[in-house]
């Protein structure tokens, strides 16, 4: 069905007979709201009901609210736009989706989340006595209007109060709503808004991001590339964190990584241990001790590893520094991996002292951050950072 066209034949109505009704409008967050609110403050006395418990964290619950506040402010309406804040009971949210956390965006969690919000609109509605209600949620290009529409017309049966229609992303909807908030400098979030939404948004922007590395480090020059990596570890080698540690666990490194096949033999010279990873399984790293590069072998992922059958395993609070590895990193720390996990799990349970490693040319502006990432305060590049 076409909700768009089933919305402009209740609008010509409304005009025919010089109506105001009212509407209870559930907004998603401000700037989905902003077509909407100029489209049906012509036709409609709107009260926009901001009632959103899936948002996480709190901190940005309450800035989207700030946000919503803004745009009713700066809407220019016909008639007038009030608004009501439902509960942020976020613990309603998660009973609501038990069971279907692990759900991708897009699907039946997403569709409970709906049913919630659309029935507490529904239910406010009736008893508050508005003609309409409806939502802003149909605008998005990542939201099925067939089932929000679906699920308003049941939850407006089931409490007797009359959905309207819509699919407001038509018209370059989405469009003017993109044009709106960028007129009136607001905050767009790029995630819907709850922790499960937020979690598959990182990790699209990780993969990109890793992506991305991954054909910048195949097009760096390699003497640009062999210049750093000597620079990087002059350097390193002045630092009181290698002077003074006997212990170094480091990655066996080369092309197109920061080749650290040199500086382990240095390290070896003056006369420390050096202790390589062996990823013994898809979750655990483990440190083993190698006497000199003869005992690293390529496994089959073409990475550089201890021979388990002749290096012996070290304990974790032994080791007196960490070199770690990344994909890339930004100037604060944030460390983007390739994607396994590994050094994220390690190294919460090491305390040495930890060094990230890497080339200017592949540092990027911001890394998107997980709880479970872990932030490396000291880092070292060919260049002051």
């Amino acid at each position: 069905m076409n909700y768009q066209k089933e919305l402009e034949k209740i609008l010509e109505k409304i005009e025919d007979q010089d109506l105001c009704p009212s509407l209870l409008l559930h907004s998603c967050c401000g700037p989905c709201s902003s077509y909407v609110l100029e489209y049906l403050s012509q036709y409609f006395e709107i009260t926009v009901f901001y009632y959103n418990p899936n948002i996480y964290p709190s901190e940005e619950y309450w800035y989207r609210v700030d946000e919503q506040k803004k745009i009713i402010d700066l809407t220019k309406s016909r008639y007038p736009i009030h608004m009501m804040e439902g509960a942020y009971d976020v613990d309603r949210f998660y009973d609501t989706i038990r069971g279907m956390e692990d759900l991708l965006e897009g699907g039946a969690r997403c569709y409970k989340c709906y049913e919630l919000r659309l029935s507490e609109a529904a239910k406010l509605a009736k008893e508050e006595g508005f003609d309409y209600f409806t939502t802003t949620l149909t605008i998005s290009p990542h939201k099925n209007s067939q089932v929000l529409n679906r699920i308003g017309q049941a939850v407006g049966d089931r409490y007797g109060v009359s959905h309207l229609p819509s699919d407001f992303k038509k018209n370059n909807g989405y469009k003017r709503s993109c044009q709106l908030t960028s007129e009136f400098g607001m905050y767009r979030q790029d995630y819907c808004g709850c922790e499960y939404s937020m979690k598959e948004t990182i990790q699209r922007k990780k993969k990109k991001l890793r992506d991305d590395m991954r054909i910048l480090g195949a097009s760096l020059d390699r003497d640009y590339m062999a210049q750093a990596d000597q620079i990087i570890f002059d350097k390193l080698c002045k630092r009181s964190e290698y002077l003074d540690a006997s212990h170094i666990f480091t990655y066996a490194g080369r092309y197109p990584e920061i080749d650290t096949l040199a500086f382990i033999e240095g390290a070896m010279r003056d006369g420390k241990m050096v202790s390589v990873p062996y990823c013994s399984d898809r979750n655990t790293m483990k440190a083993y001790r190698i006497e000199s590069l003869d005992q690293l072998v390529t496994n089959s992922f073409g990475v550089l590893e201890p021979d388990i059958g002749i290096c012996q395993e070290v304990d974790i609070d032994d080791i007196d520094l960490v070199l770690v590895p990344s994909c890339t990193a930004d100037r604060k720390g944030n460390r983007l991996g390739f994607g396994r996990g590994y050094y994220d799990r390690f190294l919460p349970s090491c305390q040495a002292e930890k060094i990230l490693l890497i080339r200017s040319q592949q540092v990027s502006e911001d890394i998107p951050m997980e709880e479970h990432d872990l932030v490396i305060d000291n880092i070292i590049s060919e260049i002051e950072l």
